[in-house]
Formats: C-alpha cells, sequence, structure tokens
C-alpha cells in the first residue's frame, strides 16, 4: 500500500488516528477499523524510519488495531467474540469522536476565540450539557498553569495511556470523595496528558464509575457510589 505522506509529530495516539481519518474528509465511522489499521501501522513505521518520536503507546494502539483487523478476517467467530470485537469497535470510535471535541475545544483556547453572542453549550459523548464557556474555563486554566511550569523547569516527556489516566483518577477518588475537574487536569505534564485525563474522566461517566456535577460554579467529580 502506497500512501502520501506528510511527516509530522503526533501528540499520541488518537492524534494520528484522528489525523487519517480527516484527510479522508470523511466522518470517523465511515472509515473501517482494517482501513485505520494498515494506515496507522505503515504511518508509525514511517515515524520510525524519520526518526520521529514513537513511544510506547503508538506500539500499543497499532498492536490492537492489527488484533482487530485479523479478527475481522476470520472465517467464522463465535457470538461472544462478535461481541466483543463489535464493543472494541465500538470503543474505538468513540474515543476518536471525543478526542476530536476536545482537540477542536483546545485549540480554540489555544488561539485565543472567544464566543459572541449566546453562551452554546458543548455536547460531548458520555458528558452532561456543561456550557462551553466553562468548561473552556477549566481547560484554560489548566493548560496556562502548564506552560508556567514549563517555564520554570524543562518536564520529560512521560508516556500515558487513557486506561492509566483512568485508574490515576478512580486512586484519586479514594484518596478524597470530592475532586474537582480543574485538579485532574492539572496533572497533565504536556498537553496531550491534559487531554488524555480529560478523555479518562469521560470515559469513566460513561461507564458510570464516576459522576460529574456542579458546586459553586466548579465542576466535580464524584465515584458513582455516592450520592452527589
Amino acid at each position: 500500500m502506497e500512501l502520501v505522506f506528510r511527516l509530522q509529530e503526533f501528540e499520541g495516539p488518537l492524534d494520528l488516528l484522528l489525523y487519517l481519518v480527516k484527510r479522508r474528509k470523511i466522518s470517523v465511522r465511515q472509515v473501517s477499523v482494517s482501513q485505520l489499521a494498515d494506515e496507522f501501522v505503515a504511518y508509525v513505521e514511517q515515524m520510525k524510519r524519520f526518526d520521529l518520536n514513537v513511544t510506547s503507546d503508538f506500539i500499543a494502539m497499532a498492536t490492537q488495531l492489527m488484533e482487530m483487523k485479523s479478527k475481522y478476517i476470520l472465517p467464522s467467530l463465535t457470538e461472544r467474540e462478535t461481541k466483543q470485537l463489535a464493543q472494541q469497535e465500538e470503543d474505538l470510535y468513540r474515543r476518536i469522536e471525543m478526542y476530536e471535541k476536545i482537540k477542536e475545544l483546545s485549540d480554540q483556547i489555544k488561539e485565543r476565540i472567544k464566543d459572541v453572542g449566546a453562551r452554546q453549550l458543548v455536547r460531548l459523548p458520555s458528558l452532561p450539557q456543561i456550557e462551553q464557556e466553562k468548561l473552556s474555563k477549566i481547560l484554560q486554566a489548566a493548560l496556562q498553569e502548564l506552560n508556567i511550569r514549563k517555564a520554570v523547569y524543562k518536564i520529560r516527556r512521560q508516556t500515558m495511556t487513557v486506561e492509566q489516566a483512568m485508574n490515576r483518577v478512580l486512586d484519586l477518588l479514594v484518596e478524597s470523595t470530592d475532586i474537582a475537574l480543574y485538579d485532574v487536569l492539572r496533572i497533565g505534564e504536556s498537553r496531550y496528558q491534559v487531554i488524555v485525563y480529560l478523555l479518562a474522566v469521560l470515559e469513566l461517566i460513561f461507564f458510570k464509575k464516576v459522576v460529574i456535577f456542579e458546586v459553586d460554579g466548579n465542576l466535580i467529580l464524584r465515584r458513582n457510589d455516592l450520592e452527589p
């Protein structure tokens, strides 16, 4: 398979997957997992060849995609295997869609685009309706603090997956009953990690492990086994 590459560094595997989707100018769910797997692996190999930053999370995603592709070409799957594959596909598409919406919002913040006129609501999968202005301020504050920290000392890039971030958030909610969304995002040591933490929160809400509610203008997270 021959691809025309616009080689660039990506902030993580979701960033690359989103790029592969958007270059087709179609929606995420119109691209088959098999196509994504082939192009993702090919692009990662090109990144290696040009000594671009390929961390273990890229390798893990490539492995997951190729494993899913291999199941599609099997002559037959059990009913359980078929359901598991469908769930894996749904999780992948949903994660890319969430990443796209969060990336768009963070890009708006980075470019200091302000909403004009009536307030708009940002509708993210698995997340209750929250005013875009409120979520923007939380992301902006976390990213601004990150810039301040980077100005003081150089932060070593650390590989992080959404699953690892989910576990970290759950650990925080064991140490403290409630935690502000801002306090979760400010843990991130790079722009990518800030987005990964937000994705982790969305996943936890989707799987009903965490609830989010507002107190005095702050967005608060709490384990779902406790009453808000």
